[in-house]
């Protein structure tokens, strides 16, 4: 938020700045007064927009911070990874894939979750890990469950937590043929 008011700042100054220069060249002043207003107000916009590309990405045309940008494609990529080898039935999930769900009860974890979104994260691990034909609805909705949970925790409003968690359940879920 303090970034975009930074931003506008900038612009309305160079706006501002732009209407001086024009007033200032018909009565013929000395332009560089204005010039060094535009100046002013051109680095504020700078420096509001390479901060903005410093410290947020977009994630599904929504701001989160980068570290936030990085955990939420990390665990859908996880989550995916988890559910590649059961895409078809009577298939026994690979050790990538394994591997792939303790990541993400790892990642879970570490990221300080509730523990609804630590308990649904066992479960489908359980299921992908120890049960022979896991229980791949069992596995979605848990996932949908974590992903909930965790955009819950990023600040944002519930109508973008709803939709950011859709979009990254689409990518977790998904698959190519």
């Amino acid at each position: 938020m303090l970034i975009k008011v930074v931003f506008a700042i900038g612009v309305l100054v160079v706006l501002s700045g732009l209407i001086g220069l024009m007033i200032a060249r018909t009565k013929r002043q000395p332009l560089q007064p204005t010039m060094s207003v535009i100046l002013c107000g051109a680095g504020l916009a700078v420096i509001a927009l390479l901060l903005n590309n410093l410290l947020f990405r977009s994630y599904d045309d929504v701001q989160l911070k980068k570290n936030q940008y990085y955990e939420v494609t990390s665990l859908t990529a996880n989550m995916k990874a988890s559910l590649a080898s059961s895409r078809t039935a009577n298939q026994p999930v690979s050790t990538q894939s394994k591997k792939a769900s303790k990541n993400v009860t790892y990642l879970v974890k570490n990221l300080k979750q509730s523990k609804s979104a630590r308990q649904a994260a066992q479960t489908a691990q359980h299921q992908l890990v120890t049960v022979k034909h896991p229980d791949l609805k069992l596995v979605r909705r848990n996932y949908r469950i974590v992903l909930q949970h965790y955009f819950e925790d990023t600040g944002i409003t519930a109508k973008q937590a709803n939709r950011l968690t859709a979009h990254a359940y689409r990518q977790a879920t998904s698959y190519s043929k």
